[in-house]
């Protein structure tokens, strides 16, 4: 297997180059309340709290572009478009029936990727119309899609009703051309998130067959389309993860809190029995905003309103603030929403 040789210095995504955070909140799915709350990235605080019923579903991912935020409805089969008047479109968008809708990427302007896991395919949408433009048959389950270039990569699964029916993998295919779909085996079962890190890599989070606490995570070159490694030892279902400017990959767990992967020398730099549990919490999900800091979603047990924990930039990890969302808050990202007081 090929191996890097060095991490991209100072490396992270055109957001994070950013020196300011004035007009910038975190939008965090609450999939206990059916909702989206904004938590204002300069202030801490939260701010509007915005229903997305109906339909009622059980959403859990989101996409955030500018100032276009899109939430897959889970059970339900739509996606709801937020962006505060700023982008003309419907507020629902309808998939095809019985499909599902457990991960988005936008793609561009107009065009956005959603996984449907009830069909094994994904649904091409344009959400300044409304159209679906097309289904494309992937693997068993798929969850998450992320896009490099023009490539789409979505993860299935492979786990139906949440059990490993054995390894998951990657489909990956051009998202504007007619081409061969590859299929990158993964090493591990149940994948369920994926991050583009700031070295253009791809970072796949494989949650393990329940109570087996065997949890890792796949690396992935999307250029050669090939699993280059995989780092064990993430324990119990780990959850989503973010890639940190300082090379850090972190990583949710309900268990540990803030696991920890070091990027440069692909290990656990915090491992079960050491995460960041921020107010003794685990954590569900990630963001950060342009100066690094972190905000960690603790849904608490999902029968009242959850919090953010804001955390400063790692190492230190000091808490900042807490902001009070929804029901069990599952899923958050940075978005160039107005500014709210």
């Amino acid at each position: 297997m090929a191996e890097r040789t060095a991490l991209v210095a100072g490396a992270c995504s055109d957001a994070l180059q950013q020196d300011t955070t004035e007009g910038l909140v975190i939008a965090v799915v609450n999939t206990g309340s059916n909702s989206i709350t904004f938590v204002n990235a300069t202030s801490f605080t939260t701010g509007l709290s915005a229903d997305l019923t109906p339909p009622t579903g059980t959403p859990g991912t989101l996409d955030a572009r500018g100032t276009l935020v899109l939430v897959p409805m889970g059970s339900a089969n739509v996606v709801r478009a937020y962006s505060f008047g700023t982008v003309t479109g419907p507020p629902t968008i309808f998939l095809p029936t019985n499909s599902g809708a457990t991960g988005v990427a936008i793609q561009s302007d107009s065009f956005a990727w959603v996984a449907n896991p009830n069909l094994n395919t994904v649904t091409r949408i344009n959400y300044r119309t409304g159209d679906t433009l097309g289904q494309t048959a992937v693997g068993a389950v798929p969850v998450a899609v992320a896009i490099v270039g023009t490539r789409v990569f979505v993860v299935n699964s492979n786990a139906p009703g949440g059990t490993p029916a054995g390894a998951s993998w990657l489909t990956s295919f051009d998202c504007c051309a007619v081409t061969t779909k590859d299929s990158i085996p993964l090493t591990g079962t149940r994948a369920r998130a994926i991050t583009l890190g700031a070295d253009g890599l791809l970072y796949i989070v494989q949650a393990g067959t329940p109570s087996a606490a065997d949890g890792k995570l796949s690396i992935v070159d999307p250029t050669t389309r090939r699993e280059l490694a995989v780092v064990n030892g993430l324990g119990e279902s780990p959850g989503p993860a973010v890639y940190h400017p300082s090379g850090r990959l972190l990583i949710a767990s309900a268990t540990e809190g803030i696991l920890e992967i070091n990027t440069l020398t692909r290990a656990v730099a915090r491992g079960p029995g050491a995460g960041i549990k921020p107010g003794g919490a685990g954590i569900s999900a990630l963001a950060l905003d342009p100066r690094g800091r972190v905000y960690a979603l603790a849904p608490g047990a999902c029968v009242s309103p959850g919090t953010v924990r804001v955390l400063s930039a790692p190492p230190d990890y000091n808490p900042l603030k807490t902001a009070t969302v929804g029901v069990c808050p599952a899923a958050a990202a940075l978005s160039a929403v107005p500014l709210l007081h």
